[in-house]
């Protein structure tokens, strides 16, 4: 079982294994370099701290997804072109009380010039009809960026059209360091904080697990499609 879903999640994410976003501040203009640079910080943000929502249970305790996000610069005042595509994230949780889930989160790539991470570890708290989430992490690897973020969301699960749905509310803080980069015009540092809406759904697919989430800020539009599985 555990080898088939890993073999789906291959197939889901080679095709796109070519166009992952783009680090490399240099290309932004320094006359609007906040504007055009933070768009990268707010796809990456917002990757490392989504967590899946996964109905595990003392049955099944732990719970392996893999997700792609694909994000959307609305603004459209980025140096790079939509969409922003991360490679794909392994996140695993680990129900230990009743309602406290502890989880982690990561992936790891190469765009040709230098390797990436993007990690965040955390909690979920879970109820009968919604679910809380507090996640701190981390975005390291590309020359010019270094990223940390701290992530909390609520989330409310709810049958919509006799379909699972699942409506909330996040909230980001994080900060940028520029490095490399040797100009008196660029900021030493991004520093911001952006609330978002969440809304998604579940559904299988071939006997496979799916989960669609949509994080929306009115700057930025992140989807997100996840494989998951629940063991134990």
């Amino acid at each position: 079982m555990i080898f088939r879903f890993l073999i789906y999640c291959l197939i889901f994410t080679s095709f796109l294994t070519s166009q992952w976003i783009s680090f490399d501040l240099s290309k932004a203009d320094a006359a609007t370099f906040d504007k055009q640079v933070e768009p990268t910080i707010i796809s990456s943000v917002l990757t490392g701290g989504r967590s899946t929502l996964l109905n595990l249970t003392p049955n099944q305790r732990l719970g392996i997804a893999v997700s792609m996000p694909i994000g959307w610069d609305i603004a459209k005042t980025s140096y790079q072109l939509n969409p922003f595509i991360h490679p794909f994230m392994v996140e695993g949780q680990f129900l230990i009380t009743e309602n406290l889930v502890l989880k982690g989160k990561m992936n790891m790539f190469s765009n040709g010039e230098e390797s990436v991470q993007v990690a965040g570890y955390g909690c979920n708290y879970l109820a009968n009809s919604w679910f809380s989430s507090v996640s701190i992490g981390w975005l390291e690897g590309p020359k010019h960026l270094r990223v940390r973020f701290v992530d909390t969301a609520v989330t409310m699960k709810k049958s919509l059209f006799n379909m699972p749905a699942f409506f909330g509310a996040g909230f980001n803080k994080y900060r940028g360091n520029i490095l490399g980069l040797n100009s008196d015009e660029l900021p030493g540092k991004i520093e911001n904080s952006i609330s978002y809406l969440i809304a998604g759904t579940e559904l299988q697919f071939s006997g496979i697990d799916i989960e669609l989430q949509t994080q929306i800020h009115f700057k930025f539009v992140q989807f997100n499609v996840t494989i998951f599985r629940l063991f134990f």
